[in-house]
């Protein structure tokens, strides 16, 4: 503790007629406190050759200014009580004080460590500086006090010129992100955001299929609180979609990144909406090789112990699968996976971008004429006109979206988007009669979308793994999925519930046949068809169904009472709360879709899971079961 007494400061104080009559000794705490905290600010603002052991003479402009508001002292007051304060601020040992309460303090700078991070510089000198154009105005969305103007600092080390920033440090084209999820994250150049508030966004397109761009108009009506702007600030404060997506994608990442015990590098030459593409694909690439972390769980309500009759204890697991039609916009080619490049405006991928010349009706390859997308043939012209006034015909879009089975419309931010650019929300197919072939002909003249998002989850509730259909659902996908995901030994369920098991085991029949020995799947796994699918949408006359596929027929199925043991329509209820994203996923480029998905899912599991724990069904993993995707797969 310094040695400054109270006739020092008085004696300061009086030089400023009616100071020290005026100045309180309540005002006096609360500017020792806060310039104790700035302390480190203080010093980064000061020249390289100065020495951080004492006060400087003047404060920086930015930290005088915010202890002036924040106490409340006149500008001509300033130097004089800096003066009068400055060695007891300097030497006061906040960690021996109560804690400050003035919560502005922590939004008014925010900046990175002083302490320089990389061990391998070689400079003596630990405490980092700022430079010259180390200040930036910021907008800091905050849960308490709405969208707040403040300030970042950069720091840099003098000798090894690596730039520090709150989230990350910057050492010659990457960024290395701090370990751990930080209170406030950035999202873009001017524009950070609160940790807390990004957590609400997602919960929000979680728990109540909450948009992007929805959640920007929310928070932008609701908690904004525009008297916190400055007239000084010379940027817009309202959120936008793009930074809310910035927020979810940079937690979701962060927290993988903590969990996973990794530190996150990227690119900082790249467009903020680009800058986390590699961290995305890296991710979902891992999700499709080792699935769901919950991909091995199992609890009293998806898998059963009972007893043989030599007192034998066995256990019945089982998965049910279903299908919803959800999917995000890919190339027009059948059979190709490769994603577009521009989601919004391609229809074709960059290998098949010559199909752009040619006539966009399926069984014409003549090549298209200036200013349409089909050849000079009068039918084609027909349907290219056609495709042109539902397009341009904006009242039509509601219909449009009705005639494809769409939940919920997207957001009107992308509706417009789309109506500008020429293209619909759909996938602009165009039926008509050939007039030389008298054939009925179809043109495709919009994206073409995935077809199918089959689930695959236990009848607990936990989704273990989904695969998505380009085309079709059909028996052979959703066998090959079935293998891919239990592919590990020992983790293939007992039981697998599904609306056509019969085309299913039809199916397997056929592939044992042809190899002249009974299906090994057959051997280990039942498959019977949804309970209510059975009853209401299956002939009583297929005796293979009825025979093979009944699920009265399985006795580890039913309970004591009768009554079935597991929920058979558990993928049906997950696919209700899916489809509440058909307008949300439907305009994403693939990775971006994948990513938001999957990330859902694992949260949609840690609700369930967290149920469970509280309903007593004692949810836990089979021991030493990873998955792992097969090698033919990765390869």
């Amino acid at each position: 503790m310094s040695g400054t007494t109270f006739f020092d400061v008085y004696s300061v104080l009086s030089r400023n007629k009616g100071l020290e009559k005026t100045f309180t000794i309540s005002k006096a705490i609360t500017y020792v406190r806060l310039a104790t905290a700035l302390k480190r600010a203080i010093i980064h603002a000061q020249p390289p050759n100065y020495d951080p052991s004492v006060p400087p003479i003047s404060l920086p402009p930015n930290l005088a200014e915010f202890l002036q508001g924040s106490v409340g002292i006149k500008e001509e007051d300033m130097d004089t009580i800096w003066t009068a304060f400055r060695m007891v601020a300097w030497n006061l040992d906040l960690s021996q004080q109560s804690v400050i309460g003035d919560g502005m303090l922590e939004s008014n700078t925010l900046s990175s460590s002083d302490k320089m991070r990389d061990t391998q510089c070689p400079g003596t000198d630990k405490i980092l500086r700022a430079g010259d154009r180390a200040e930036r105005k910021i907008v800091l969305y905050t849960l308490k006090d709405g969208a707040c103007a403040t300030y970042h600092m950069q720091l840099r080390c003098l000798h090894c010129h690596t730039v520090y920033h709150n989230n990350y440090y910057v050492v010659g084209s990457h960024r290395h992100y701090y370990s751990g999820v930080p209170e406030v994250i950035d999202i873009g150049k001017h524009h950070f955001i609160e940790r807390d508030v990004a957590a609400l966004f997602l919960n929000l397109m979680l728990v109540s299929w909450t948009s992007v761009t929805n959640a920007a108009e929310i928070y932008n009506r609701s908690l904004m609180k525009k008297e916190n702007q400055p007239d000084e600030w010379d940027f817009v404060f309202d959120i936008r979609a793009e930074h809310i997506w910035n927020a979810i994608a940079h937690l979701a990442i962060l927290e993988d990144c903590e969990e996973h015990g990794t530190l996150l590098t990227v690119t900082n030459k790249e467009e903020q909406k680009d800058r986390l593409s590699e961290a995305i694909s890296a991710r979902n690439k891992r999700f499709e090789n080792f699935g769901q972390p919950e991909w091995a769980h199992f609890c009293e309500r998806c898998v059963r112990l009972l007893k043989k009759p030599d007192g034998v204890t066995y256990k019945a697991s089982a998965i049910v699968c279903d299908g919803i039609t959800i999917g995000h916009p890919c190339c027009n080619v059948p059979n190709c996976m490769i994603s577009l490049a521009d989601c919004k405006k391609d229809r074709f991928c960059k290998n098949h971008t010559s199909r752009n010349s040619v006539c966009a009706v399926d069984i014409c390859e003549q090549p298209v004429q200036p200013g349409f997308k089909t050849c000079g043939e009068a039918s084609h012209r027909e349907l290219d006109n056609k495709q042109k006034i539902r397009n341009t015909a904006n009242f039509q879009t509601k219909h449009r979206l009705q005639r494809k089975g769409v939940s919920a419309p997207p957001d009107e931010e992308t509706l417009e988007e789309l109506v500008a650019n020429d293209m619909a929300p759909d996938e602009g197919v165009e039926e008509g009669m050939c007039a030389q072939k008298k054939t009925r002909i179809k043109g495709s003249f919009g994206r073409n979308q995935t077809s199918t998002e089959m689930i695959m989850a236990r009848p607990c509730g936990i989704i273990v793994a989904r695969a998505t259909s380009y085309f079709s659902e059909s028996v052979p996908q959703t066998v090959k999925m079935l293998e891919q995901v239990f592919n590990v030994p020992g983790s293939m369920p007992d039981y697998f519930i599904y609306d056509n098991c019969c085309s299913v085991y039809n199916y397997l029949q056929a592939r044992g046949a042809q190899k002249k020995k009974k299906d090994p799947l057959l051997s280990s796994t039942g498959f019977p068809v949804d309970a209510f699918h059975f009853d209401c949408k299956h002939k009583k006359t297929d005796t293979v169904c009825q025979e093979h596929c009944n699920p009265r027929h399985f006795k580890e199925l039913i309970d004591k009472d009768g009554k079935w043991y597991f929920n058979s329509s558990k993928c049906e209820q997950i696919n209700s709360w899916l489809g509440g994203y058909h307008s949300i996923l439907r305009e994403m480029s693939a990775e971006r879709y994948n990513f938001l998905l999957d990330e859902l899912l694992m949260r949609k599991n840690r609700i369930v899971k967290a149920k469970l724990e509280a309903q007593g069904h004692l949810p836990g993993y089979y021991p030493g079961l990873q998955y792992k995707a097969p090698e033919a797969e990765e390869a």
